[in-house]
């Protein structure tokens, strides 16, 4: 079996996507972008018997410099999103398994001490496949919408408030678009409200720059969703990405003066027909905040009960080599044992961990 890091300009990159279903977090593109945001360089561990492949997006990031490590060390995370690995079609679970265990021979070789992976609900390769070389955490459920499902079984299985709460907005004459970027600084301001509201860590204050690289990057796989109040206002606004059949919301926000009126539900009942009709078969809304089953998981359950477990892992390659960074990461900030929640531990007293 081939192993390799590939490089985000790798055509290899490309010509796999062509052979396994994906999402748009998946794409090289869409790596780039979160290594300018995240920090860290975009590859993507590539395994290949001739037969089958995976593939898996990673970010390998430099150490911070205070822990005094090698100038070699690296570690390595997901992009942000769901980037776990995929697999073509003839990939069996003993093939995916020996893939991933000679992930552990590619992070020696380019001295990576942990790595963080964040799975994808809805391609088949599942957490279970890292069990014997990482640690597996479940953050709860995300809710997403069958799309193969008809319209009328979509009204008919949205909550009873939700669909009066929608009927509502149209009759107060809420209207909703696709793809008018001219309304794209307006989102950005009303994304970081409701970060603001929701008391959100600053990694989620995305810059104008991450946007603005967002949209060049990743194009057509890129759509955003205004929803207009009675005098023409922008009331909420969404960017949702799809790929290969795979409808994502990705961020949101709502305006404080429509607020009360929750019009980010016409906002999702809009893009689920949307998506439905152009040709998805599923809409990943996300889970609640942290993971948690809180008022926002709730909200989403109100368009649908179907739920897909999210897990993420955490791998350590080197044990000596992640104790010592531990070491000094509590010494030099006089940090407290992390939870076990937290991971990379060493990273905690920088605010830049990948606890999800």
């Amino acid at each position: 079996m081939a192993t390799k890091l590939l490089a985000a300009d790798d055509s290899r990159w490309r010509l796999f996507l062509e052979r396994a279903r994906h999402d748009t977090y998946h794409h090289p593109e869409y790596a780039r972008v979160a290594g300018h945001y995240e920090g860290g360089e975009p590859v993507a561990f590539y395994a290949d018997d001739a037969e089958s492949a995976l593939l898996m997006p990673l970010l390998v990031r430099e150490l911070p410099p205070e822990l005094g490590a090698p100038r070699e060390w690296r570690d390595a995370t997901s992009p942000y999103g769901y980037s776990g690995p995929i697999a073509t079609p003839g990939a069996d679970g003993h093939t995916i398994r020996c893939s991933l265990a000679s992930l552990q021979d590619v992070a020696r070789e380019r001295s990576i001490v942990s790595a963080f992976i964040r799975m994808n609900p809805f391609c088949p390769v599942t957490a279970q496949a890292f069990e014997q070389i990482g640690t597996i955490v479940n953050h709860g459920p995300v809710v997403y919408v069958d799309l193969t499902k008809s319209l009328d079984q979509l009204w008919a299985e949205t909550r009873s408030n939700h669909r009066r709460n929608i009927t509502r907005l149209m009759q107060l004459g809420y209207s909703v678009e696709m793809n008018d970027w001219s309304t794209y600084p307006v989102f950005r301001e009303l994304y970081r409200r409701t970060m603001q509201r929701r008391s959100a860590s600053a990694f989620y204050y995305f810059s104008d720059e991450y946007f603005d690289e967002l949209r060049v990057m990743l194009g057509d796989h890129l759509h955003l969703c205004t929803v207009r109040g009675p005098e023409g206002d922008i009331a909420a606004s969404g960017l949702f990405m799809l790929a290969d059949g795979i409808a994502e919301y990705h961020l949101g926000g709502t305006a404080d003066d429509h607020f009360a009126r929750a019009p980010s539900k016409l906002m999702f009942d809009f893009v689920r027909r949307w998506a439905k009709q152009i040709g998805a078969s599923v809409l990943n809304l996300g889970g609640g905040v942290g993971g948690s089953a809180g008022p926002l998981h709730q909200f989403k359950t109100g368009f649908s009960q179907a739920q897909a477990d999210f897990h993420t892992v955490r791998i350590v390659f080197d044990h000596e080599a992640y104790q010592r960074l531990v070491a000094a990461s509590r010494e030099i900030r006089s940090v407290e044992d992390a939870p076990d929640s937290f991971f990379p531990a060493y990273r905690r007293a920088y605010n830049d961990g990948d606890d999800a």
